[in-house]
């Protein structure tokens, strides 16, 4: 292919996506500097997912002759903001550790804590808004009682504790001293009634030991991580949000010694080859991550290389807002469910959307005696604009193959 899906992007989009991974982009990226950036997007799409701090750090190594003093001074703010709030949240989840650890709670990290104390450098090195911990299921109600008589409160008027009750953490708990910081308690990996064959037991099974501080807490074995990662990607997430830090977690956990031929047989047993293909498709023509061909050739779907290309853009430009995405919520669903296959992978008619509220179409608007002709104008101009969606995505497929 002559034409990625990346060079589809924007530009800010582009250079955001080359600095969550390794340095060897930086050569690429500095490419991207003469596009006519747009500083303040790039600034508000690595605040939204939580990037600031990382990418200003390398945007200094090759960008910084390209920076206007004014933008790098709002850089510098923000990013130290974000490095003060890490180190902080940082302190409290040592205080959540050694208060479960007094009463005998078992405690393992999930997700970015998880992978700040083992393939990143340091926590702050892992930007992350909330902590996930997994507890035994026996024992989590009395941590989450035993939290909120510390500095810990549930806004129970926002998260009611009916909505959790098939879910995979109790409802969260929010820092008390007002600092923001949120900590979500896991009885297991994902909500229920999803489709995969993956659990906590699993995790309990083969945990490993780590170090935060002087205490000794569990996190999940690298294969199980990467695993997870993949599919809170592709189908908590629906390849949607959170690329930056999905991406930079599959690149880190890649460049170990990984035992690839278990973790196909994992993501097969576990029904999550497609999510998996799809998670490591993208972080590898995105940000470089080093996923073997091999691995690609035995997670990915029964579809021609043709289509899977087309759906490798699509994918791509659904992962930042502002990008020229699909207009029909529908249609991305669809397209959703072909790259995933979710009936050929045994996952029958669960979706992730079916108990999303977000996914819920609203009303349409009432406009008197002539509402019909506006809906008509609406329904003509959504068709309009998803049939070009369509075609400009078949026709990107058809000029990188000629």
């Amino acid at each position: 292919m002559t034409l990625t899906s990346r060079a589809r992007l924007s530009g800010e989009a582009q250079l955001l996506l080359f600095t969550a991974g390794s340095t060897a982009n930086h050569a690429v990226a500095r490419h991207t500097l003469d596009t006519g950036l747009d500083w303040k997007r790039l600034l508000a799409l690595a605040e939204d997912e939580g990037a600031t701090p990382i990418a200003w750090r390398r945007l200094q190594r090759f960008a910084s002759g390209k920076l206007t003093q004014e933008v790098q001074t709002a850089w510098h703010r923000l990013a130290m903001v974000a490095e003060f709030r890490l180190l902080r949240l940082e302190h409290r989840l040592c205080e959540v550790v050694a208060l479960l650890a007094s009463r005998g709670i078992d405690v393992m990290l999930l997700k970015g804590s998880a992978l700040a104390y083992t393939v990143y450098a340091s926590f702050a090195e892992r930007p992350m808004g909330d902590v996930d911990l997994l507890l035994r299921p026996e024992r989590s109600r009395e941590a989450w009682e035993l939290l909120q008589m510390q500095d810990w409160t549930w806004p129970a008027d926002r998260w009611p504790e009916e909505r959790y009750t098939a879910h995979q953490h109790l409802p969260p708990l929010v820092d008390r001293r007002g600092e923001g910081f949120r900590i979500e308690l896991h009885t297991d990996l994902l909500a229920g009634g999803h489709p995969f064959h993956l659990n906590s037991a699993a995790l309990w099974e083969s945990g490993q030991k780590t170090d935060v501080h002087g205490r000794p807490v569990l996190v999940p074995d690298p294969l199980l991580s990467l695993l997870h990662a993949c599919i809170h990607f592709a189908w908590a997430h629906q390849m949607e949000w959170g690329a930056w830090r999905a991406f930079r977690d599959v690149d880190l956990l890649t460049r170990a010694s990984l035992d690839w031929r278990r973790f196909v047989i994992l993501a097969r047993a576990s029904r999550a080859n497609t999510c998996c293909y799809w998670t490591l498709r993208l972080a590898r023509n995105l940000v470089g991550a080093c996923v073997p061909d091999e691995v690609l050739h035995a997670l990915r779907p029964r579809l021609p290389g043709a289509v899977l290309d087309i759906l490798e853009r699509h994918y791509a430009l659904q992962l930042f807002p502002g990008e020229r995405r699909c207009p029909s919520v529908r249609i991305g669903q669809r397209l959703w469910e072909v790259g995933i296959a979710p009936r050929s992978c045994g996952h029958g008619s669960v979706r992730p959307w079916d108990t999303s509220q977000e996914w819920i179409t609203p009303p349409l608007e009432k406009h008197g005696s002539d509402g019909w002709r506006e809906e008509l104008r609406r329904a003509v101009s959504h068709v309009a604009s998803s049939v070009s969606y369509l075609c400009r995505m078949a026709g990107t497929a058809l000029d990188s193959n000629t």
